[in-house]
C-alpha cells in the first residue's frame, strides 16, 4: 500500500489543492493511514478522522497519523460516525463496493452544508502485453468476486470529473502487483491463471527484465453536498 500511495501522491495532492483548507476532513476507507497522512498535510484540517473496517489497518494508521481520530466502521453504513464532514475523501475504495453511484450519493448526503466529496478511482489501465497485463485482467477478476467493479471510475462517468494519468515503470508496477500475487498464493486462492508462474514473471520484471510502463487512468471527482430529502 505504501508503494501505491507513493505513486498516487502527486496526482492526489494536486486534486486536494482545489479543496478549501481547514474544517472537518474524513478519510473513507483510510487503510493503514497513507491517505490520511496526505490529507493532514494537504488539507490542514481542524479535525481529521479516518474510517476503515479493518482493525489491523486502523492500528497502523494510529501510529502513522497520531493527530487523527480513527474509527472502525463500514463506510457504506449511514450515518457515518462523528460530525458532518466539510471534506469526505475516498481513494480506490469504490472498486471494492457494489453500486458505486449509490454509495457516492450516500456519502454526499453525509456532508456538512457546502461540503465537498473527493473521489479517486480507476477508470482503466494501459499495460504492455505479458505478465503486467495478465495481472491486471486477473486483478479485475478477483475484485469482481468480491462484488465490486475494479474500474469503478468508469461507473462514475455520469457524475463528470476529470481523468488523470499515473504512469509507473514496469518494475514499479511489478513490485506492487507481486505483493497481491503472494497474498493470493498464501490464501490458496484458485484463479484462472497459474499464480506461481505469474509471480515468477513479475519477479523478473521487478528485477529489471525489459518491460514498458503501466499507466493507471484515474477518474477524479469533487462533488458538493446534496439535499437528503427523498434520498433512498
Amino acid at each position: 500500500m505504501g508503494l501505491v500511495a507513493a505513486a498516487y501522491e502527486p496526482s492526489s495532492r494536486a486534486l486536494l489543492a482545489r479543496v478549501p483548507r481547514g474544517g472537518t476532513v474524513v478519510d473513507l476507507g483510510c487503510g493503514p493511514g497513507h491517505s490520511t497522512l496526505l490529507l493532514a498535510d494537504a488539507c490542514r484540517p481542524t479535525a481529521l478522522h479516518g474510517l476503515d473496517a479493518s482493525a489491523a489497518h486502523l492500528e497502523r494508521a494510529r501510529r502513522m497519523v497520531p493527530r487523527a481520530t480513527f474509527t472502525r466502521h463500514d463506510v457504506t453504513e449511514r450515518p457515518l460516525p462523528g460530525p458532518a464532514a466539510d471534506v469526505l475523501y475516498a481513494r480506490l475504495v469504490l472498486a471494492h463496493l457494489p453500486d458505486p453511484l449509490a454509495v457516492v450519493a450516500g456519502w454526499r448526503a453525509q456532508l456538512a452544508p457546502g461540503g465537498t466529496l473527493v473521489v479517486e478511482d480507476l477508470e482503466a489501465i494501459v499495460a504492455p502485453a505479458g505478465a503486467l497485463r495478465e495481472y491486471d485482467a486477473l486483478s479485475a477478476e478477483v475484485v469482481g468476486t468480491g462484488g465490486g467493479p475494479m474500474y469503478a471510475g468508469a461507473a462514475l462517468a455520469p457524475l463528470g470529473g476529470e481523468l488523470a494519468e499515473i504512469r509507473v515503470t514496469g518494475a514499479e508496477a511489478a513490485r506492487i502487483y507481486r505483493v497481491n500475487v503472494a497474498a493470493w498464493l498464501a490464501e490458496g486462492r484458485r484463479t484462472s491463471v497459474d499464480l506461481a508462474a505469474l509471480g515468477a514473471d513479475l519477479d523478473r520484471i521487478a528485477a529489471g527484465a525489459p518491460s514498458g510502463p503501466v499507466t493507471w487512468i484515474v477518474r477524479q471527482l469533487t462533488l458538493g453536498d446534496i439535499d437528503v430529502t427523498g434520498y433512498q
